[in-house]
């Protein structure tokens, strides 16, 4: 099991922010210019930006049906049941437990015939929804998952105290449950379920899925109860021409839809994993470090300001396992944010580009030109070769060729993230970017591993599918 290192993340937990972020039309095409950069920009511009497309194919006589892997799913019910119902739930979802009601009843009447399984989709407008799930992944380590589970759906309402009463009630050994909930240590296991259930068009809570079979909200007993006669009588047949009775529900997946795609719909794709050139752009943070963090940024954006200071958080906590590197996407609507890109690159060009980058974002998105020099004078640049620098258009080219990389990327308001490679949208909650981060240092272990060096980590991660999306490995 994975020994995360201690941060005070409870406060963090109980509460989602909005994202937010500064939207501008589709940033236009700049000027070409011939840089080294050029090749990277390139290889960008053949891969999909936020949006991707995918497509699946029926199965047997035209049934609809989703592949569903149970992976280390909490499931209740025999491995040889002839029916598996994957139930994608939220702990603070009064449906829900309506859901959860209507569940223990298909037990009690097809004893040994269905099995339960449990994915976790805690939803944004929940604010104690991730907190459970991941308790309950804690519990599950402790062998106390239904207990615990159980416990949280016998009442309404949820809370950090409610939360932690129903643990202790359940016997569960609650320093661990608190430092696995300040570690984040299932938060991955909950992104992964997550995930999951984007991938094949889950929304709302609950929703079901019966041997694939997708069954919305918690409608009432007889409607589970129809379909469960109908795959009653499929396995029936299955069983007769020689399947056994233990690859039931592998049989009646194995063709199902792997991932479903709303062609109007413009959320990111949350398995998308990009390759990002990082270029000359600034660095800060190790080259070896498991994790890198490409920031597109306008310093005139209050978002970005807002931005900056979960990233500041963020390096406070990972330390070395981090590498932040910047890239410039000045916004037309704000006045001075061009000339503040320009004249962070020419603090660049003397070493002390992240000195100039903190100070302008300490102003908080409010400057002048007069502050710009200011700045300059503040953080111990030769004034000189800084005027000479800001009078010339080598500046100009460095930003140029982040604006075509966003703009081939998909880019189009700041703040914008690529954790190795994974998009993130405007000033997200820091909890955002933890579980991903979380989720990254997994991935870069397995990659050392199996061999990568951790100079290639991040070429290789960046170059590599999620595991557990349609074509990973």
């Amino acid at each position: 099991m994975r020994r995360r290192r201690l941060s005070p993340s409870l406060p963090l937990l109980a509460s989602f922010a909005a994202a937010v972020a500064c939207r501008s039309q589709p940033l236009t095409e700049p000027p070409d210019v011939p840089t080294e950069a050029d090749q990277g920009v390139e290889d960008a511009q053949r891969l999909p930006g936020f949006e991707t497309t995918a497509s699946a194919s029926e199965s047997e006589e035209g049934i609809e049906r989703y592949y569903v892997p149970l992976d280390d799913a909490p499931a209740r019910g025999p491995k040889d049941a002839a029916i598996t119902v994957v139930m994608f739930s939220d702990f603070e979802c009064p449906y829900c437990g309506r859901g959860h009601e209507i569940m223990g009843k298909l037990l009690e009447r097809h004893p040994g015939s269905v099995r339960i399984a449990y994915k976790a989709f805690p939803l944004d407008m929940h604010p104690h929804a991730l907190l459970a799930a991941m308790a309950a992944r804690s519990a599950q380590a402790q062998g106390k998952f239904w207990d615990f589970h159980d416990r949280l759906f016998s009442q309404r309402g949820l809370d950090t105290d409610t939360l932690f009463e129903h643990a202790k009630a359940s016997g569960l050994d609650i320093g661990q449950l608190r430092q696995d909930l300040e570690r984040l240590e299932y938060g991955p296991e909950v992104s992964r379920d997550l995930r999951l259930g984007k991938r094949l068009g889950v929304h709302s809570t609950p929703t079901f899925f019966v041997n694939g079979r997708v069954l919305t909200g918690a409608q009432p007993l007889e409607n589970f109860e129809v379909l469960i006669e109908d795959e009653m009588q499929r396995v029936e047949q299955w069983l007769k021409q020689g399947l056994d009775a233990s690859q039931t529900y592998e049989h009646a997946i194995a063709d199902g839809y792997r991932k479903v795609v709303f062609t109007d719909d413009r959320r990111p794709d949350p398995d998308l994993v990009v390759p990002v050139p990082l270029g000359d752009s600034p660095q800060l943070g190790p080259a070896d470090a498991p994790v890198t963090i490409v920031a597109f940024g306008d310093f005139e954006c209050p978002f970005c300001v807002r931005g900056n200071d979960t990233v500041e958080s963020l390096r406070e906590q990972y330390g070395s396992k981090l590498r932040i590197v910047y890239k410039h996407t000045p916004l037309p609507f704000h006045s001075h944010a061009y000339l503040a890109a320009r004249a962070s690159m020419a603090a660049h060009a003397q070493g002390k580009f992240w000195a100039y980058h903190d100070a302008l974002y300490e102003r908080k998105a409010r400057f002048d030109e007069d502050d710009l020099d200011e700045i300059a004078r503040e953080v111990g640049l030769d004034l000189k070769k800084y005027r000479k620098a800001m009078n010339g258009l080598e500046l100009d080219r460095a930003i140029e060729v982040d604006q075509k990389l966003a703009m081939n990327l998909g880019v189009s308001g700041t703040p914008a993230y690529f954790v190795n490679g994974r998009p993130v949208h405007g000033a997200q909650p820091e909890l955002v970017f933890r579980l991903m981060i979380e989720e990254e240092l997994d991935r870069a272990a397995k990659a050392k591993a199996s061999g990568v060096s951790s100079t290639d980590l991040y070429e290789t991660l960046t170059h590599t599918p999620l595991g557990d999306a349609p074509g990973g490995k």
